[in-house]
């Protein structure tokens, strides 16, 4: 199942509420759709909701769940799943997305995002939820690869076989975020672009870019510093590889001006922009040694 007659190649921020006010304000030109965790806006009110259907006039809005906890053993809430599903309607949600890792333990939000042991087991049992996530909202769903600092059990496999099992058993779309990818390269002593090599970029539908924090022996995913170079490098590399129908810079904690996080979406396109160019390039070169008959 691939994705990439969705057409577009927007380039967009998670909307936060120190930039809502601003953004009716100003709606800057340089993103093209803004990204919201519908948990945040469900059953509300107020300013901040009243702020987000302004923007929705404007902007495609995309949704990135926090709290299926798709890897917990505890059956789907289905309650949860109604409400988000008329929420989706609500702002015409093209797809949906949450994080391949659980959230929750007896019922109770963890309010952290907890790895999935690496297992054939696991991947059976989060695959069938993910179908039956995406059966229910009827569209398609992707699953973001997580940051972690442990395993929580032994591994059978690598984080990109685990990764990529369940995105084939589940036949469902991915949200790749390439920071976490170069976060756990660094903390688990991993080449992220063997990573790249060895997952179905294809079903890439959904992207995320943001900074970390650099301890002394290993790296923090905060979501709260500038993008550094390294993680722009592996974005380069995906989209000089396929489509990406949706990219969002983020930017959780340590909130800068919007005018910082606009310049990280500019840079952001302008990746895009430079490998779509050197794309369209080589298939002319292409093109023109098959017509020459080299």
């Amino acid at each position: 199942m691939t994705f990439l007659d969705l057409g577009q190649e927007w380039v967009g921020m998670g909307l936060r509420r120190e930039h809502s006010k601003d953004l009716v304000e100003q709606l800057p030109k340089e993103i093209d759709c803004l990204e919201i965790a519908p948990e945040n806006y469900m059953n509300t009110g107020g300013e901040y909701y009243d702020q987000l259907c302004e923007l929705a006039k404007h902007y495609p809005i995309i949704f990135h769940g926090l709290c299926m906890s798709v890897g917990s053993l505890a059956p789907l809430d289905k309650d949860h799943l109604k409400q988000i599903k008329k929420f989706l309607k609500k702002f015409n949600a093209r797809w949906m997305s949450d994080h391949l890792c659980f959230s929750s333990i007896r019922g109770g939000q963890t309010h952290d995002l907890l790895p999935l042991p690496f297992t054939k087991e696991v991947i059976q049992h989060v695959s069938e939820k993910i179908k039956r996530i995406r059966d229910f909202l009827e569209m398609p769903f992707a699953i973001e690869n997580v940051s972690y600092y442990v395993d929580p059990a032994p591994p059978e496999m690598t984080e990109w076989e685990f990764l990529s099992e369940v995105l084939e058993k589940a036949d469902c779309s991915l949200l790749l975020d390439v920071n976490n990818i170069y976060v756990n390269s660094v903390n688990h002593n991993f080449d992220p672009f063997k990573y790249l090599d060895n997952i179905p970029l294809e079903r890439t539908i959904h992207m995320h870019i943001a900074g970390h924090q650099k301890k002394e022996d290993f790296i923090l995913d905060t979501h709260g510093a500038s993008i550094i170079d390294p993680v722009w490098d592996l974005l380069a590399n995906v989209t000089s590889r396929i489509q990406v129908p949706a990219l969002i810079v983020e930017r959780d904690n340590n909130i800068p001006k919007l005018k910082e996080v606009l310049k990280e979406v500019s840079q952001a396109r302008e990746i895009q922009k430079k490998s779509r160019d050197k794309k369209h390039a080589s298939l002319s070169i292409v093109k023109d040694l098959v017509e020459e008959g080299r």
